[in-house]
């Protein structure tokens, strides 16, 4: 089923729904109030059907001989017409008095009898005594008033359901032409209300079209949209963001990739080709060839870490490891590597944490290396080492070439080496940090380069002590 559709049908459910409810509810309330009404009408007719006596012992106000019990056709037809009945057939009528004999009945069951076994209950402050009971007969339920006042008594009943014969009609009416006019309406305003929830999703359909792999550019404006669909549309434009970013990444990636291990290829090429051509097996470099295999497997190997990285599958042999002693390794490998080398080093002991010893060692590593490479040798190199509440924080810091704010920003940037003529003659992929900083995070720590001067380079280290 489609969304629009969905939502049509929903809505003229609930409608529906809705108005058989409120008709229920209504036609509940009207038969309530209509059964107080009838109350009161059956009072005043019991009351006003009370015999009445002149100082002959004649009625005043009902036509009929004492103890007479006579069709009373047109008593029963001026109650039918006061009770809003059809037929007198739904009345029963009991008119008695106790001083002189009268007997008016006009039913076909013992209604004194009858009149003993119903529950009355005070309808309210009339003239005299009125009470007012329901009782089921034949099936069908009905309402009596008893009016007594005197020794004198009138009782009359209905059948509830003739009471309600008109206001049955004039609902039935009023429904055959409202209930079409409303399921009308409330298709139009369905379909409305559908069309209107749609539409941002179409608009969001329509952008996602425009998208391809080589047009990300596309974004959707929430201008004027509710709030849950700007919502939505600011999910879709980050989507789309880290989508454009990581497409540029990879294809940035794979180039910087492509020209790196072109180099080393090449040369083994050339070296090859020379030896083949020579014809002498001496003239064949093996040392050389064996340098760029070498600068290939680390290339390549770095290449796949940072790909695990990216997928978030790096994995980690965690084991016990001593910060303090692996930086004591590294540095005096630094310091024989370049005896020239100004360290001032503030290492604390027992630094020891659980991580993966291999990459650690090289991510500490890749740090230092940078440090020889790139350093002023004159102006020294800072190491310092502790722990704080947050781990163990590894800060590295050395003089160097003045680096402008824009090469700092893409340090970490996969293949870059920063400014040529500042890399001329040293050697490198351009991977060292950023597979440093993904060691770093896949331990759940960072690596950062720290505000500083524009000679200085400061990386920050900080690495979780993992239990």
């Amino acid at each position: 089923m489609h969304f629009r559709t969905r939502i049509f049908v929903i809505s003229i459910l609930t409608v529906s729904a809705v108005l058989a409810i409120v008709i229920t509810l209504s036609w509940s309330r009207i038969m309530q109030v209509e059964l107080d009404h009838l109350d009161d009408r059956l009072c005043m007719e019991a009351r006003r059907t009370i015999p009445r006596f002149d100082e002959n012992g004649s009625l005043r106000n009902l036509a009929v001989p004492r103890g007479a019990q006579l069709t009373m056709g047109p008593l029963l037809a001026d109650l039918a017409d006061k009770l809003r009945i059809d037929s007198s057939q739904h009345l029963m009528l009991l008119i008695e008095s106790s001083e002189h004999d009268l007997l008016i009945k006009a039913a076909e069951i013992n209604l004194k009898t009858l009149i003993g076994t119903m529950d009355w209950v005070d309808a309210g402050p009339l003239v005299g005594r009125c009470q007012v009971a329901s009782f089921e007969y034949e099936e069908q339920q009905w309402r009596a008033a008893l009016f007594s006042v005197e020794g004198r008594r009138s009782f009359i009943a209905v059948e509830v359901a003739a009471t309600s014969n008109d206001l049955k009609s004039t609902l039935r009416e009023t429904l055959i032409a409202v209930v079409p006019i409303s399921l009308l309406l409330s298709i139009l305003g369905s379909w409305l209300i559908a069309s209107h929830t749609i539409r941002p999703i179409n608009h969001l359909h329509r952008a996602m079209d425009l998208v391809t792999q080589k047009d990300l550019s596309h974004r959707l404006s929430g201008h004027k949209e509710d709030k849950e669909f700007q919502m939505l549309i600011e999910a879709y434009n980050t989507m789309l963001d880290r989508l454009e970013d990581s497409f540029q990444q990879i294809s940035r990636f794979t180039a910087d990739a492509a020209h790196e291990l072109k180099t080393p290829l090449t040369v083994l090429r050339g070296k090859l080709e020379q030896a083949v051509l020579s014809e002498d097996s001496s003239q064949l470099d093996l040392n050389a060839i064996l340098d760029e295999v070498g600068q290939l497997s680390t290339i390549t190997r770095k290449l796949l870490l940072l790909s695990q990285a990216d997928a978030g599958s790096m994995a980690l042999h965690l084991e016990p490891v001593n910060i303090t002693e692996l930086l004591d390794e590294l540095i005096a490998d630094m310091e024989l590597l370049s005896e020239e080398q100004i360290l001032d080093c503030s290492i604390e002991r027992a630094l020891v944490t659980r991580g993966d010893l291999v990459l650690l060692r090289q991510l500490l590593n890749n740090l230092l290396a940078n440090v020889i490479r790139y350093s002023l040798l004159e102006k020294g190199v800072r190491i310092q080492a502790r722990k704080d509440e947050t781990g163990i924080e590894i800060l590295i810091s050395n003089y160097c070439r003045p680096i402008s704010s824009e090469v700092r920003s893409q340090l970490f940037d996969r293949f870059y080496r920063g400014e040529p003529e500042h890399t001329q003659g040293i050697s490198g992929s351009g991977l060292g940090l950023s597979l440093s900083r993904e060691i770093a995070r896949a331990h759940g720590g960072n690596l950062t380069l720290e505000p500083s001067s524009q000679d200085v380079v400061l990386m920050r280290l900080l690495i979780p002590i993992l239990k």
